[in-house]
């Protein structure tokens, strides 16, 4: 017999909390003891810039991948606050750009910059989870591996960049929005699917997203590691 989907949630969301790639990897917790150089910081958010431009289309995608109108309504909620006004300066784009520029990235030449492998990585298998994927599935990977996540691994990127002393608040009020936001998102996507998450078959499909998700988030984190801690 498959468990309550509270009991589901409860048991995966404990899970992805203490994945590696949230708690206790080592780019993390160097990022958050301010071990990462200048330098560091511009690669990773050139590197992060590659990966968070597509991140609506990610939502998009899943968007149009989920059969079921109520399933769909957090997602389009969260997509415009993501992308929310082109000429708002606080919508969340306008917003990590204005980091980005901060860590001494030259916005011009952005979009020709090169994708490190394990960032194509992460870009490539996000998108095809969200476009391709089971609907589930799919919402697994941006509910409990993702967004529900994204507090505990934003902090120590935020409490690094505070240490460094280069930046202003509003240079990372990115980090501090989405440590606060992303916790609703978060429990909005599981809330949208629990309805669905009551056999063995569809709660295994959220929980393969979100490992599938948070394993090559480890990828990432393992090749950002290498080119911005060294």
């Amino acid at each position: 017999m498959a468990k309550s989907a509270e009991k589901f949630f409860d048991e995966l969301n404990a899970k992805c909390q203490n994945h590696i790639a949230v708690k206790g990897h080592p780019f993390l917790r160097k990022f958050g003891e301010g071990k990462v150089s200048p330098a560091g910081i511009k690669k990773f958010a050139e590197q992060y810039y590659l990966f968070s431009r597509w991140f609506t289309r990610y939502l998009a995608a899943v968007v149009a991948n989920t059969p079921y109108e109520n399933a769909r309504r957090p997602l389009v909620q969260n997509l415009w606050e993501e992308i929310g006004l082109e000429e708002n300066e606080s919508s969340h784009p306008n917003l990590f750009r204005r980091f980005v520029r901060a860590a001494g990235v030259d916005m011009s030449k952005l979009e020709e910059a090169d994708a490190l492998p394990c960032t194509r990585v992460f870009i490539d298998e996000y998108l095809f989870i969200c476009k391709d994927g089971h609907f589930l599935e799919s919402m697994g990977a941006l509910g409990p591996g993702t967004e529900a996540v994204v507090p505990y691994f934003y902090r120590p990127i935020w409490e690094g960049l505070k240490k460094s002393g280069k930046f202003t608040k509003d240079d990372i009020f990115f980090f501090e929005a989405h440590i606060e936001l992303d916790v609703e998102h978060g429990k909005n996507i599981q809330n949208a699917i629990m309805p669905y998450a009551t056999d063995d078959a569809s709660q295994k499909m959220i929980a393969d997203g979100a490992k599938k998700i948070l394993d090559i988030r480890t990828v990432l984190w393992d090749g950002l590691e290498k080119a911005c801690c060294t």
